[in-house]
């Protein structure tokens, strides 16, 4: 029969472990990563959809200036003009956002719409 001795002074209790290593590497390049992929996010609504990169902006300046205490949206056909290729007129309608901030300041936004066909500058 075989048996086991403990070596002498040695505690069993404290046995070789490997050391932990912390996650402050893994948590910065994640943290890289996550904000990159953040960035890349807002950049594609801004080439997508304008006017939500520009509510978070709204927003992002509303810390600065007090909050937002009103906002004005209005959209109207600005003009007509002829194309090229096409007989009808095309209409461009436009949207203009204008936001008042607590401290009395004002931001107003254009956006401009693709032109569309109408009857309506015959």
């Amino acid at each position: 029969m075989v048996t086991s001795k403990p070596v002498p002074g040695a505690n069993s209790s404290a046995a070789a472990r490997p050391k932990k290593r912390g996650m402050g590497g893994f948590g910065f390049k994640f943290l890289l990563i996550m904000l990159t992929l953040a960035m890349l996010g807002l950049g594609g609504i801004g080439i997508f959809a304008p006017s939500r990169l520009a509510i978070f902006q709204e927003q992002a300046l509303g810390l600065l200036h007090g909050g937002i205490a009103d906002r004005n949206e209005e959209t109207f056909v600005d003009g007509c003009v002829r194309v090229a290729n096409s007989d009808v007129p095309q209409a461009i309608t436009r949207t203009k956002r204008t936001v008042i901030f607590g401290d009395g300041t004002t931001l107003e936004i254009t956006f401009s719409g693709r032109p569309t066909a109408t009857n309506a500058c015959r």
